[in-house]
């Protein structure tokens, strides 16, 4: 069993919680056109704006998720990440001690993947504007929720900011970002490194999947909400040999549900995420819902709480989720 997580005893009443693993759109194509001129290799996921990059020349080129061209002149030096996700792209490929800035996530272990490196070298919190450029960054990193002031008042100083899609539908989406973040940075190689990582890691976890196995049927449960089609959950589960139950019942996206229809579901397993050292009352107070105690999930003692650090990155972290899963179900 994988530290962190909290699993139902066999006969024990219940189910837990889903799998905040992000909804998104927003593959990154990374593609080096042969006349170093902007190209598209593929359409985005719904909904989101193509994002596109140059040649693998200085200076280089990106479009970003307002449609910003974007020009870096050189492998970047001081970094900025306003955005727990790309934290954890950037520590993914860059070297700790050029990250200037981060977001407030950053430093809560209970969710970050990288706060042991951010509590070493004590970036700045990436919030205040002024605080920010007196760093003298030379890339900024946000996602494409990201203020537009703060992003218009940097792209008025001539430093480069590009607005990155942080929620995401598919693993490969994850990959793409991870070489995007490389691009962006200067860091091509280690993209390269982590992208393989990163899909050895997900055929590490198929692997615990023995050949004609049954497809196990799973559902993400989070607060009132469940994942269908189009989300990380979606793709983690069907990339493991499973059912999404929300997608099997017609959910799209992140989406509301009740109790009830979890009866009618009846999934077989579930998932759900807890704060470090609250799986085990997460448990409990889900295994407290008659309506749950009464699935296949809740009386095959097939719920699982995963601390919030492996339940919730949309990162090159996910496969964190992906093997406690497979390691759960198929072991």
């Amino acid at each position: 069993m994988v530290a962190g997580v909290v699993k139902a005893g066999r006969f024990a009443p219940l189910l837990v919680l889903a799998i905040l693993v992000c909804t998104l759109a927003a593959a990154v194509e990374h593609f080096v056109p042969a006349d170093a001129g902007l190209t598209i290799n593929r359409a985005m996921a719904v909904n989101a704006a193509k994002v596109r990059t140059g040649t693998s020349e200085y200076p280089r080129t990106a479009v970003d998720s307002d449609s910003f061209v974007v020009h870096v002149a050189r492998p970047a030096r001081r970094i900025v990440s306003q955005y727990w996700s790309i934290d954890e792209y950037v520590y993914s490929v860059v070297s700790p001690e050029r990250v200037v800035a981060v977001s407030e996530s950053a430093y809560l272990a209970n969710i970050s993947n990288v706060s042991r490196e951010v509590q070493k070298f004590h970036p700045a919190i990436a919030t205040d504007p002024e605080r920010v450029l007196r760093l003298d960054p030379d890339l900024l990193l946000v996602s494409n929720g990201s203020r537009a002031d703060f992003c218009a008042l940097v792209r008025s100083t001539q430093i480069p900011i590009y607005r990155v899609f942080t929620t995401f539908t598919t693993l490969a989406q994850v990959a793409e970002t991870i070489r995007l973040t490389g691009y962006l940075t200067g860091q091509d190689q280690a993209a390269t490194d982590e992208v393989n990582r990163f899909w050895s890691e997900i055929q590490r976890a198929k692997d615990h999947r023995r050949p004609g196995a049954k497809s196990p049927r799973v559902l993400g449960f989070s607060g009132h909400s469940s994942y269908g089609t189009e989300t990380l959950f979606d793709d983690i589960v069907r990339a493991l040999g499973g059912v999404n139950v929300g997608a099997e019942a017609g959910l799209k996206g992140y989406d509301a549900i009740n109790t009830e229809q979890i009866v009618h579901w009846n999934p077989e397993w579930i998932i759900s995420g807890a704060d470090h050292g609250k799986a085990t009352q997460v448990l409990a107070t889900l295994l407290a819902d008659p309506a749950i105690a009464v699935t296949q999930a809740a009386r095959d003692g097939h719920i699982l709480v995963f601390d919030f650090n492996v339940f919730l990155p949309t990162s090159p972290f996910t496969t964190l989720l992906v093997n406690a899963m497979a390691e759960a179900i198929y072991d």
